[in-house]
């Protein structure tokens, strides 16, 4: 049976994942700029537009069917005036990581699905969003925070398979054998988990609570002294998104049955959570390019 790694070991791992890759200028400095009441559409436009990859994306983005825009946006200047500073940090944000963690071995023997991967984060993503809309009857939380925190949420899991690959195959192969969740069996076997790298990757990227304590307590809500309504969001996301979505199948009904006390802290209720579960296809669809 697998052993937790001793502290000198755990350690050697997390120097091996010491010198991750910092966040691009581009969305370090939209991070730093955005919230400044100095700042202006032109001002952000011009940082986007230093990187024309970036720029393309930004801009199909914003003229796809999630963003629901009612006429074509043409430059960026436009997309930022239309859309709006929330929006358009939360985007470069996504894509920026995205682009950050693309490819990965494919002759490692790993158990991990990137595939499979992506489309659990954009479904936890759009979930999340979906929540928070839902909740703005009643509260205040930000619908484009949220979506980013459920696309990014499990991004310990890719910094582990592109860094410390062996450790995440060990974690898979144990959860498999033995009917546990991954985040249990990162616990059990390596004694640091993907929520523990998704702080340490953080930790000097200068981003809003609201997306950063997602990623670290998703799996145990209960332990966020901060942003709570954030993290809950993402918790439920992260369940629901799990879930064959389409049908009022038994597992659904159990997952919202559990999730009720959870929702109700959100001002939502189990028919709330049924009606998002049924609504996620369509808006998975709207969502697609994302990760296209």
């Amino acid at each position: 049976m697998n052993q937790n790694y001793t502290i000198e070991e755990l350690q050697d791992r997390i120097k091996t994942i010491a010198n991750l890759p910092t966040l691009p200028h581009i969305a370090t400095r939209l991070m730093q700029i955005v919230n400044l009441p100095s700042t202006s559409a032109d001002v952000v436009a011009s940082l986007v537009s230093q990187d024309v990859s970036l720029s393309a994306k930004v801009l199909r983005l914003a003229n796809s069917a999630f963003y629901g825009v009612p006429k074509s946006i043409n430059t960026l200047n436009n997309a930022v005036v239309i859309l709006g500073f929330k929006i358009i940090q939360t985007m470069v944000l996504s894509l920026t990581v995205f682009d950050m963690f693309v490819g990965g071995d494919d002759d490692s023997g790993a158990v991990f699905d990137r595939n499979n991967f992506w489309d659990h984060s954009l479904r936890c993503g759009v979930i999340s969003r979906m929540l928070a809309h839902k909740r703005r009857r009643n509260f205040a939380l930000d619908p484009e925070e949220a979506f980013c925190a459920g696309l990014l949420h499990d991004v310990g899991k890719i910094v582990m398979e592109q860094y410390l690959n062996q450790d995440l195959n060990r974690a898979l192969r144990h959860a498999g054998a033995n009917g546990v969740s991954v985040f249990e069996a990162e616990k059990n076997v390596l004694g640091y988990t993907h929520c523990d790298v998704a702080s340490w990757l953080t930790g000097s990227w200068s981003l809003p609570d609201e997306i950063v304590q997602p990623l670290v307590y998703h799996h145990e809500p209960e332990e966020a002294a901060i942003c709570a309504d954030s993290v809950v969001a993402c918790h439920i996301a992260d369940i629901l998104s799990k879930i064959e979505t389409g049908a009022e199948s038994e597992a659904a009904g159990q997952a919202i049955e559990t999730l009720a006390p959870k929702a109700d802290v959100l001002g939502l209720s189990a028919k709330d959570l049924w009606e998002i579960l049924n609504e996620v296809p369509a808006e998975m669809e709207r969502a697609s390019l994302f990760i296209r």
